[in-house]
């Protein structure tokens, strides 16, 4: 055999081994953004569970509002935990505009960035409604026990208990921010900390998370 056969044969065993690893590459990546994509489906499907619930809710308390116009001890807390829903809704609604803009076709690094900033929006929504929590529980309390048991809890506690309980979720607030900006960068170090953020944001979208890393690994190792 002649050297330029030799080129010609080592060339066409070159550029099948190059086609050969494209394909491999090819179809790790669509494997992995096939799992990604039924894990981000099982998110999107809990977003808009989420998303219905608390649509009923809101329109439950705006009905109630309505029910209790001239009545501003009961309107008024009705009114607070209608824009405390409608923030969620909003905040959900978003989340799920965003899981079904998403593009597969766009880089793996594209959809990566776009995911992160979920995990973030769902993170920062989470710790939105935990923070404000005790401040609602309050409301909700004269708002159910009017609505479910006919109760008026003006009368049934008293005023000191209930103006405690608001001062008290007045308070929570700020405490948790000056926590939150001291401890912070701190604590988003830490692996059990990033393990909660996980949890908080859901593992399926850290799943997918996953599945497109793996993809970007491979790609840079191949």
């Amino acid at each position: 055999m002649e050297l330029e056969e030799l080129k010609d044969l080592w060339n066409e065993s070159n550029r099948k081994l190059q086609a050969s690893s494209r394909l491999n590459t090819l179809l790790f990546a669509q494997w992995n953004l096939r799992k990604a994509d039924t894990s981000l489906k099982r998110l999107a499907r809990g977003i808009g569970v989420e998303l219905t619930v608390t649509l009923i809710g809101i329109v439950l308390l705006g009905w109630f509002a309505a029910d209790h116009a001239r009545e501003p001890r009961f309107f008024i807390p009705a009114a607070l935990l209608d824009v405390y829903a409608i923030a969620l809704a909003v905040a959900a609604a978003r989340q799920l505009f965003e899981l079904r803009s998403l593009d597969y076709d766009e880089p793996v690094v594209a959809i990566q960035d776009r995911l992160q900033g979920l995990r973030l929006a769902r993170i920062r929504a989470t710790m939105g409604t935990l923070l404000f929590a005790p401040l609602m529980w309050v409301p909700l309390l004269i708002v159910a026990t009017r609505a479910f048991l006919g109760i008026d809890i003006y009368a049934a506690a008293s005023p000191a208990w209930l103006t405690a309980n608001v001062l008290f979720g007045l308070a929570v607030i700020p405490t948790a921010v000056v926590i939150a900006r001291a401890f912070g960068p701190r604590l988003e170090r830490s692996t059990p900390m990033r393990f909660l953020a996980d949890e908080i944001a859901g593992r399926s979208l850290a799943a997918a998370l996953d599945d497109l890393a793996a993809i970007r690994r491979f790609a840079e190792e191949g």
